[in-house]
């Protein structure tokens, strides 16, 4: 009995120890510890965002693909087969041809259909690139907020030592009759404040690593360990107003609608082209000129289509396909030349024109716009970084200011008071120490409006390098 009981101790050793092991393998495999290049590259392959943008432009270039398979050579076989029967006659017919045809010249204006899904593949890779900036952005954001949370947990976390050991003297002191009870509760209302906003930036940094998980499509039970903080960007102000222009979204749209409005205008003079349309054909090879029916586009293209299976029917009938071949040549031409449309073709070019102004105006707004933006948030941050040094001044002054007054409070004795401190009393310790209080919240605060300033800055130049 005594055996078994010690085998199962043993047994029950070993188990305990090959969980501690698995448990630390997982640990250890959960822990992923982020540079912000690789948080970004992860984010720009796994955001659902990103993604979902990419494939909007996969599916625009392959309607683009679609609507250009026209210009590459066409190949295909056509068969007929037909069958009577009269009496004891059983008649069988079949013919069968190779169909082949280029389009090798189109002039004219560029086809409604190609032009839509141009359109829509610019359109779509903007969208794409906006995708991508705005995931950028997002992850940097999430990044500032993370970094200067755990830089105040490790700074308040501090605090709290000090304090927890300041209240323990604090206690010891009030005991033996050397300090009021109202300086112990200053010091307890003092830690009590700290390991409220302690216990605030905890939930802060675990929602916030979250959202950075699931922006970086890392595992939702990975533990994120963020190696450094991101760098200053050090730009002066010409230069953020240039590379606003150069990378803004807003202007590439506007440039593309510009180059294919400019098209547009060009192309109404195709309304004064005669209505044309040809064939030549020699045997079985056709030379063909065909003009679309929606737009002023003309197509010229080959076709051949020999017959290479034929068996024809002695008798002939309402089903016979006639001719089975074509000898010689022939040619045929069709004009119409417009002498006067009612000035048709002059108005239709003076629509394009005018929209064509009233986007070159609005690049033209958009630009200054986009100057006195970047200008504007780039003060800010000049802004934002003076008001978090004069807080972290308040700061310093406020704690030295508490201390100062706890000290003197606890060197006052009950009956011999010291000169010069006869008016400070422990609702000047209370006061001191919400100033201290609402100066250390508004300098964190300070810190991140500066982060918040300095990213919005990119954001306006849409810069994400």
């Amino acid at each position: 009995m005594i055996k078994k009981i010690e085998m199962n101790k043993r047994l029950m050793a070993l188990a305990v120890c090959v969980l501690f092991s698995i448990a630390g393998t997982v640990s250890a495999q959960r822990l992923i510890s982020l540079q912000p290049a690789r948080a970004i590259e992860l984010a720009l392959q796994n955001n659902e965002a990103v993604r979902k943008a990419e494939k909007v432009l996969e599916r625009a270039k392959a309607n683009l693909r679609v609507s250009k398979a026209v210009y590459l050579p066409q190949v295909g076989l056509t068969s007929e087969y037909q069958r009577q029967r009269d009496g004891d006659i059983d008649e069988q017919d079949y013919l069968t041809r190779a169909q082949m045809s280029v389009l090798f010249a189109q002039f004219g204006e560029i086809p409604q259909g190609i032009d839509a899904a141009q359109e829509e593949v610019r359109k779509a890779e903007i969208e794409y690139e906006g995708a991508k900036k705005g995931t950028v952005h997002a992850v940097r954001n999430l990044w500032h907020n993370i970094i200067l949370t755990q830089e105040e947990i490790e700074q308040r976390r501090a605090i709290e030592v000090e304090l927890e050991e300041k209240l323990r003297g604090t206690v010891d002191k009030h005991k033996e009759k050397r300090i009021r009870f109202l300086s112990r509760l200053n010091t307890e209302l003092e830690l009590s404040e700290q390991q409220l906003a302690l216990n605030e930036l905890q939930r802060r940094f675990d929602v916030d690593t979250a959202e950075l998980i699931r922006l970086t499509g890392l595992d939702p039970l990975a533990q994120v360990a963020l190696s450094q903080a991101l760098p200053d960007d050090d730009i002066t102000l010409d230069d953020a107003v240039e590379l606003a222009l150069v990378n803004s979204l807003d202007l590439r749209d506007l440039r593309g609608d510009i180059v294919r409005q400019e098209r547009l205008a060009a192309e109404t003079i195709w309304n004064r082209f005669p209505e044309l349309s040809a064939e030549a054909r020699y045997k079985d090879l056709h030379v063909l000129l065909e003009q679309h029916q929606q737009n002023r586009t003309w197509d010229a293209k080959a076709l051949y289509d020999p017959v290479i299976f034929d068996r024809e029917r002695d008798v002939s009938s309402v089903f016979e396909t006639s001719p089975r071949t074509q000898d010689g040549w022939e040619v045929r031409f069709n004009l119409n030349i417009p002498l006067y449309d009612g000035k048709k073709t002059a108005n239709l070019r003076s629509v394009e024109l005018a929209e064509l102004e009233r986007l070159q105006l609005e690049y033209t707004e958009k630009t200054k716009l986009i100057r006195v933006a970047v200008r504007r948030d780039y003060r800010a941050v000049a802004n934002a970084k003076e008001r978090m040094e004069i807080e972290e001044k308040r700061l310093e002054i406020r704690e030295q200011q508490l201390r100062t007054i706890e000290r003197v409070l606890d060197e006052v004795t009950f009956d011999i008071p010291i000169p010069g401190y006869q008016g400070l009393t422990f609702n000047d310790a209370f006061q001191s120490q919400a100033q201290f209080t609402e100066a250390q919240r508004v300098f964190y605060q300070a810190r991140r409006d500066y982060a918040q300033a300095k990213e919005k800055l990119r954001e306006t130049m849409q810069w994400i390098e």
